[in-house]
């Protein structure tokens, strides 16, 4: 399953069978959780592997799963008594997956790294915010930006019926990706960063997908 919205995802098992071993020795009902990643040769890899995931036709995904790999890092369920997360790892790579403990990420998309307790019960004392495990934390590299033109601003709908900001943007690339559109938050973000219509703006794409406005640069250049 992906992990959609957080509360209900999407079945990919039929894919994941030629991203991952045939059989393994572990008898009991577990969990396997990983990431499927495409390497940066692709253009925009990282939409390209989620992209692929969501495919409805399986011969199309079976022509790009050569091109993909799937990442383990970590495991749960009945068979886990394992002390570390390595000791984890250390196991599913012997029954022939990739782990995050041993994948070389070289000429793969990434935007920082993830430092995470390695002992389970330490782990697990530390406990969870609303977000996120207190056990484990990103460390994100943050990409320069390119700038271009703030057009307008629309107002959206989304699927939980919040009324959102975007920024229509001239469309710049970055990265590998034309960028025209990109999230403003709310109303305070756009004062915050004193947002006007014609500004220049410098824009990023958090985690190499989403794009967002960090700052206003003309004002910098005028008051230097």
């Amino acid at each position: 399953m992906t992990r959609g919205d957080g509360n209900l995802g999407r079945d990919i098992t039929l894919k994941l069978e030629s991203l991952v071993p045939n059989t393994i020795s572990i008898q009991s009902k577990i969990q396997i959780t990983g990431e499927v990643v495409a390497p940066d040769t692709i253009p925009n890899a990282r939409n390209f592997a989620a992209g692929s995931l969501n495919l409805k036709d399986q011969r199309e995904f079976h022509s790009r799963a050569q091109t993909l790999k799937f990442v383990a890092y970590d495991i749960q369920g009945d068979f886990v008594d394992y002390e570390r997360l390595s000791d984890a790892m250390d196991h599913l790579s012997r029954e022939g997956f990739d782990v995050i403990t041993y994948f070389d990420a070289t000429g793969y998309p990434t935007d920082g790294e993830v430092f995470r307790i390695d002992n389970y019960g330490a782990f697990y004392r530390a406990g969870y915010t609303a977000h996120h495990p207190r056990g484990a934390f990103a460390l994100k590299e943050q990409k320069d930006g390119v700038t271009t033109e703030l057009l307008d601003v629309e107002w959206q709908v989304g699927k939980s019926g919040v009324v959102s900001p975007v920024a229509i943007l001239r469309p710049v690339e970055v990265g590998d990706a034309l960028v025209s559109r990109a999230t403003l938050h709310n109303i305070e973000y756009i004062r915050s960063l004193n947002l006007e219509i014609g500004c220049q703006v410098e824009v990023i794409r958090s985690g190499e997908i989403i794009p967002r406005i960090v700052r206003r640069v003309d004002i910098e250049k005028n008051s230097s």
